[in-house]
């Protein structure tokens, strides 16, 4: 994998790989599915790989999270960017980083987090840790306001922070306050579009974010790399095109779980056997599953 450090150049190279973590029937973690998930990735040009929510890298055990570690970064080629989460919780991460020691990745998000939390908090916590890691963070900014633009700014002005996933739900995605205030403080291409494909067009257009991360992409990748680079090229009529191909999936997640859906429409696309859904979560109902199969075929057909 690749171990250099993130660059605004990095961050803009791939369009950022959200994937789901593989298990066997008896739930523990699977070498040759998840490198199956991987090459795929790879394969249709994406080369950042971002573990964490799909993964549901919230629910690791300890012991699963070191061996979760080992897989994705002996797996992953030598010019992919692996990055790992670590969190929700303080003492979470805080354990996670111990563990973190043992491996290169330049760089691990912190899951986000809006329970028993202040922005001022929140900030000494990623301080925190990255002085035990000695490395930058990748923020996740998924709830309004959570942290303060204020607070983010210091941690970018101290070095700390290696780019900002921003992921905040908007219904109108032209207009928001608080990534405003983000982009009047913070250099634009260190934050990303956290939500997929949907909102990235909008995103880099209107508040010239650096790039955009992608669940579907995960599924159909060469799709999502062709978004990237018809925003990057200007190209937003032919974006809108790429874009709406992916909403008969995007759709589903939206309204049914983004997690569970991705799992799910990973094995039923014929990619990988992704095996049993983690608790504290559920699998999709049968009639669910059929309409990921729908979905799949649909963007299928779309793109020939």
């Amino acid at each position: 994998m690749d171990t250099q450090p993130l660059t605004t150049e990095t961050i803009a190279r791939s369009v950022w790989a959200v994937p789901s973590l593989a298990r066997g029937a008896d739930g523990s973690l699977s070498r040759a599915e998840n490198e199956k998930i991987i090459r795929h990735i790879e394969q249709g040009g994406i080369t950042t790989l971002l573990y964490g929510g799909n993964a549901i890298f919230y629910h690791l055990t300890l012991g699963e999270y070191r061996t979760a570690l080992e897989l994705v970064s002996e797996l992953a080629a030598e010019k992919t960017l692996v990055i790992p989460a670590v969190g929700p919780a303080y003492g979470t991460m805080m354990d996670q980083a111990d563990v973190l020691k043992d491996f290169e990745f330049p760089t691990v998000m912190v899951l986000p987090q809006r329970d028993v939390i202040t922005s001022s908090g929140f900030a000494t916590g990623v301080r925190r840790l990255s002085e035990k890691l000695g490395k930058p963070i990748v923020l996740y900014l998924k709830y309004d306001g959570v942290m303060t633009a204020e607070d983010a700014t210091s941690l970018v002005d101290d070095g700390l922070i290696s780019a900002i996933k921003y992921a905040v739900v908007r219904e109108d995605y032209t207009q928001d306050s608080y990534l405003s205030s983000l982009t009047s403080k913070i250099d634009t291409k260190l934050i990303l579009s956290g939500l997929g494909d949907q909102p990235a067009i909008v995103h880099m257009r209107d508040f010239k974010l650096g790039g955009f991360t992608t669940g579907c992409g995960c599924v159909f990748p060469q799709l999502s790399m062709d978004l990237l680079r018809a925003i990057q090229a200007g190209d937003f009529e032919q974006a809108e095109t790429i874009r709406e191909k992916f909403l008969p999936l995007e759709q589903l997640r939206d309204s049914l779980g983004p997690i569970t859906i991705l799992h799910r429409a990973t094995e039923l696309a014929g990619i990988a056997r992704t095996g049993p859904v983690s608790p504290l979560l559920s699998e999709p109902a049968a009639s669910i599953q059929e309409r990921i199969t729908a979905s799949i075929k649909q963007i299928q057909a779309s793109v020939g």
